[in-house]
């Protein structure tokens, strides 16, 4: 059952996760009938003729131009000697190759996992936006020769809801620090890997637009309720609980509860293969790097969230998602919440290095939303039973809404 939050984009667009769709759109030819003249004519019909049809099968159904073979094949050579790519993914196509090997990377790495909860793209590409066959024929047309650099991107199609209050209320019944330890390490962990909302990005919401209300309509706003839906646990100790005395928290406890065992061991795992990673923004790009990144940037708006931490369906914390979503992309292209440059026009040992560096993130970062998508599996059966508990109905679709955002 999906339990994501649709954001206000294309899900068609992209190549999710490896996997890669034609677009190309076959054109049906009219059929005309014959003419009318003013006057009969003697019709003819002659003995039919033999006519031939070509075998298709084995024939390539995609078109892939210098430009995209070019880097492609490169990048392959880099990958066939790290050992990612093999010999008989050859099919006569570099971008194939690639493919191939980047297919089976991901899933070596728990793609499987990670897709049950987090809706996205992790794709290679030379553009770190989406763009159309029509932009993309335009920047074509006026390259000199073939790009010099390919990037790993990640993006979300959609926030994955993470309602987090019962779960913490069940870990505050082993220790009254556990909920913020957990919460802690769970966020920081997350932010490695995308844009996360939580009650932090609904306080600055909630301040921005409480300026322009006068006191009463302050009061009556559902502003006003950020700050008094946080948890006890959570406002009392969030702050002075840093990550490291977090996390040493974590390991020394010993939960009474398999539901307390099952999320700190999932946690901590998690947190194992993000050690020494940090969040790959696009504005970590240097402009030496890639020349034009920083006015990229400066016209490119926010990341999309990746997920949306409430504490309850249909919280304060919701209801200021909903109105920023509601708006995202309107200004411009949103910036990628993961993009890693790739090199081509180096010597063949840095290029390895590179290659080898990107693929080593893109790695570590499947393999601990696999972990974390154990993590929010447990939160959301977790929060199911309270709902049955309160007899009280789920505020979620099975499906995202066609316009993007959850309905109500």
């Amino acid at each position: 059952m999906s339990r994501s939050i649709q954001s206000r984009r294309n899900s068609q667009q992209g190549v999710r996760l490896a996997q890669i769709h034609s677009e190309r759109k076959r054109n049906r030819r009219p059929i005309f009938a014959a003419s009318q003249r003013g006057h009969s004519s003697a019709r003819v019909i002659g003995l039919p003729l033999d006519v031939t049809f070509p075998r298709l099968k084995g024939v390539r159904w995609r078109y892939c131009t210098r430009w995209d073979e070019g880097p492609a094949a490169v990048l392959g050579m880099s990958l066939l000697r790290l050992g990612i790519c093999r010999p008989n993914d050859w099919s006569g196509s570099a971008v194939d190759f690639v493919e191939r090997g980047f297919s089976r990377f991901c899933s070596q790495n728990r793609v499987v996992d990670a897709k049950k909860v987090w809706v996205g793209d992790l794709r290679i590409t030379d553009s770190l936006f989406e763009v159309t066959g029509q932009e993309r024929n335009q920047v074509e047309a006026g390259r000199e020769g073939i790009t010099d650099h390919l990037y790993l991107v990640g993006d979300y199609e959609a926030a994955a809801s993470i309602p987090i209050g019962a779960t913490l209320a069940r870990l505050e019944a082993e220790h009254p620090l556990l909920p913020a330890a957990f919460y802690q390490v769970f966020t920081t962990n997350l932010y490695k890997w995308m844009r996360v909302y939580d009650y932090i990005d609904g306080q600055e919401h909630a301040e921005t637009w409480m300026e322009d209300l006068s006191e009463e309509e302050s009061e009556a706003s559902v502003y006003r309720k950020v700050d008094l839906e946080i948890p006890a646990c959570i406002k009392a100790h969030a702050k002075p609980l840093k990550y490291r005395r977090a996390k040493n928290l974590l390991q020394g406890i010993r939960p009474s509860t398999g539901v307390a065992r099952e999320l700190i061991r999932h946690l901590l795992e998690m947190d194992a293969h993000g050690q020494g990673r940090e969040h790959a923004w696009p504005g970590h790009i240097s402009e030496v790097d890639v020349p034009g990144i920083d006015e990229w940037i400066m016209d490119a708006e926010n990341s999309r969230p990746g997920c949306l931490i409430t504490w309850y369906e249909n919280d304060a914390i919701n209801a200021c998602f909903d109105e920023e979503a509601q708006h995202m992309g309107e200004n411009g292209p949103c910036q990628p919440n993961v993009a890693l440059p790739i090199h081509l026009d180096v010597p063949m040992k840095r290029l390895d290095q590179e290659t080898r560096r990107v693929f080593d993130h893109a790695g570590a970062m499947l393999r601990s939303l696999a972990s974390a998508a154990k993590i929010v599996e447990i939160i959301r059966d977790v929060y199911d039973e309270y709902l049955r508990e309160h007899r009280i109905e789920p505020g979620l679709p099975v499906e995202p809404g066609a316009a993007g955002v959850r309905e109500e």
